[in-house]
């Protein structure tokens, strides 16, 4: 595009190069939210923008990534295995991801407290890594119907879909590590909590339904860069027109 003689074209060329700059300095700047439901059943891993989740079956075992029927509105990933569509006992999902971030939430589905099934208090052990390459260990237990408990007094968890009978037992844990930026998150099965008079024939299990990570503070400042060099670069061919 030739705008006129006075060399416009390689201020438009610069503009543009700042707008695509700052476009993706926003996409960034966003918060980020994988979904269970993306996943691919049968597959191993699944890229996304957080970094890559893999399914492990036992240990470091590769697995794959299957899906139990929705309940209460939502649908969450699981491992192929022992109870199919859900994160058993022994089976993982763990995420490495791409940088480090704050963790807003995650959200956990078929999570119950026993009496539903006559079974155990469920629990999921949640590990993480931190951006200094020190460990945490986490678990969220539930307890009742609309009740869970989650080691961090950090974190906030919000029933989403009742743990009863056909109805879903969703769970939000938001603020889950406090203002600690991670690098890896892994989630697992516990054997959970087997209260009197129940059977606790069987373990906990459950699905991953959501993650949601911030970037660290250096992506929002790479958005401002970009913000700014687009205005400079704009100020300056206003200036030019008008000279």
């Amino acid at each position: 595009i030739v705008l006129n003689s006075q060399g416009y074209t390689m201020k438009f060329t610069k503009l543009l190069t700042a707008v695509a700059f700052s476009a993706a300095s926003l996409t960034a700047f966003a918060d980020i939210t994988v979904q269970g439901s993306s996943f691919a059943a049968g597959a191993a891993t699944q890229s996304t923008l957080m970094g890559t989740f893999a399914a492990y079956k036992s240990g470091a075992t590769p697995g794959a990534f299957s899906f139990a029927p929705a309940m209460g509105g939502y649908q969450g990933v699981g491992v192929a295995g022992g109870v199919n569509g859900e994160i058993d006992s022994k089976e993982s999902i763990v995420g490495t991801l791409n940088q480090a971030y704050g963790i807003s939430q995650f959200t956990l589905g078929l999570f119950f407290d026993g009496p539903e099934y006559g079974d155990v208090e469920e629990q999921t052990e949640v590990k993480v890594q931190y951006a200094d390459s020190s460990f945490g260990t986490f678990v969220l237990t539930a307890i009742s119907s609309t009740v869970a408990t989650w080691t961090n007094a950090a974190g906030v968890v919000t029933n989403l879909a009742l743990a009863d009978l056909g109805k879903g037992g969703v769970w939000s844990v938001a603020n889950p590590f406090g203002n600690q930026k991670i690098t890896s998150i892994a989630f697992s099965a516990l054997p959970g909590v087997c209260k009197p008079g129940a059977t606790c024939t069987s373990q906990s299990d459950f699905t991953l339904v959501s993650v949601t990570a911030v970037p660290e503070v250096e992506t929002y400042a790479m958005m401002l860069a970009g913000l700014g060099l687009m205005g400079a670069i704009a100020r300056r061919r206003n200036k030019a027109k008008t000279a």
